[in-house]
């Protein structure tokens, strides 16, 4: 069986996904505001209130603003390798090889280090200790 299904896909051991953490943690706050700003989330309901009173560039240019603000920290996150699981808890799971299986190193917003790993297939459900 071979470690990795994408031999494109950046591998990580624990040192390379700890020097990461620094930055995840600031985009992922980042990401955690603006979805808390509320445009992205309320902007169907504004948009939908625009339509029925004949328009409201304003409300669809916040609405888009923060949708491009929202789409650039992901890509800026999946370009560190990490993956985003879960925005309000911050969850990451790095990808990495394991006894020679492919794993998930596992992180959660809040945590000093990457301390955690689980098999791909079972998700955070199946995370322990390193």
């Amino acid at each position: 069986m071979p470690a990795v299904d994408d031999p494109s896909e950046k591998l990580f051991d624990k040192a390379g996904a700890d020097t990461l953490l620094p930055r995840l943690r600031t985009l992922i706050r980042s990401l955690q505001e603006v979805a808390a700003s509320g445009p992205a989330f309320e902007g169907r309901e504004r948009l939908a209130h625009a339509g029925r009173s004949n328009g409201s560039p304003d409300a669809a240019a916040s609405v888009f603003r923060a949708a491009a603000e929202i789409q650039a920290v992901l890509e800026k996150i999946a370009g560190t390798g990490a993956i985003l699981r879960d925005l309000a808890t911050g969850l990451c799971d790095f990808p990495a090889v394991r006894e020679g299986r492919p794993v998930y190193l596992c992180w959660r917003l809040g945590e000093d280090e990457v301390g955690w790993w689980h098999p791909r297939d079972t998700g955070v459900a199946g995370r322990e200790p390193l």
